[in-house]
């Protein structure tokens, strides 16, 4: 009975936790509260209370760094990595911006890196019993952490985007900032494509794309790639046809293969989005 007792104090706990974390957004300071006070010694009473104070005390880290490592820290790398980028979005952007993304080129992509190392580290550190040097790997955590922490600093003032008045904005990491209005574009163009899945990779799936290509007058490409489809990115490719209308820009829609007007089809009905505006956008006939 006592065992029973302990798992439905644990399951309990484990669901505060995750209705804390469900509403942080909301309540920051009442789910800190919730998560530190009621359900953490919940489940650290519903372990005692399924084992003994023996085993609880040959295990009772391990369970601590599975609750701490689950419910704090793991939440809290992925909520401070969307905070930054909300928060530099709101920062940069003056409402103008037709599209916008957080980085100027490659260089941005690091950020995902430094969170996969520190999700692989961390991990190592907390569970790995075995682990001889500790210490040491604990110094590499917080090293990695503070690289991160000054990566994402000098990259703040990185970013690129479509501007409503300006045209296209880039800016780099050191600031320099290099602006195209509409009247340097020769000509603007949508190519569909194809994402085929690796089937090696159950997570990579097979995705309808599509990109507006923005050429200038040297000829260069500048390329804002979308995948799937949403109405809010449509409704930003439409205010970039209707730019190219008034600017008397020349604006051509690619047509879409077979295989991609399935995928088109497909996601359309599985996103359940209206047809309609996208068939207009991207000139097919509705079959």
């Amino acid at each position: 009975m006592r065992k029973y007792v302990g798992i439905t104090f644990i399951v309990f706990s484990l669901l505060l936790a995750l209705g804390c974390l469900t509403n942080f957004e909301e309540d920051m300071v009442a789910s800190i509260v919730v998560l530190f006070v009621i359900s953490l010694p919940l489940y650290i009473i519903g372990h005692l209370l399924r084992t003994s104070k023996m085993e609880m005390k040959r295990n009772g880290k391990r369970w601590l760094a599975i609750y701490v490592f689950g419910f704090i820290i793991l939440p809290l790398i992925f909520y401070t990595y969307e905070k930054y980028y909300d928060s530099k979005r709101t920062t940069i952007s003056d409402g103008n911006f037709i599209f916008y993304e957080p980085s100027s080129g490659d260089l941005g992509e690091l950020s995902i890196g430094f969170l996969m190392v520190l999700l692989l580290l961390i991990p190592i550190r907390l569970f790995s019993p075995e682990l001889k040097r500790k210490r040491l790997m604990s110094v590499i955590i917080i090293g990695t952490i503070f690289i991160y922490g000054g990566f994402q600093y000098i990259m703040w003032s990185d970013y690129r985007g479509v501007h409503k008045e300006l045209g296209l904005v880039t800016q780099n990491w050191n600031g320099k900032k290099s602006v195209q209005s509409f009247d340097e574009i020769e000509k603007i163009y949508v190519q569909p494509s194809l994402h085929i899945g690796k089937l090696s990779d159950p997570s990579d799936e097979t995705q309808f794309m599509w990109k507006i290509i923005f050429i200038d007058q040297n000829g260069k490409n500048i390329i804002y790639q979308f995948r799937s489809l949403s109405d809010d990115v449509l409704d930003g490719a439409l205010q970039i046809k209707d730019i190219a209308y008034n600017r008397q820009i020349p604006f051509e829609v690619i047509m879409m293969s077979k295989k991609e007007r399935e995928w088109f089809d497909f996601e359309l009905m599985l996103l359940e989005l209206e047809k309609e505006p996208f068939y207009h956008f991207f000139e097919v006939q509705d079959s």
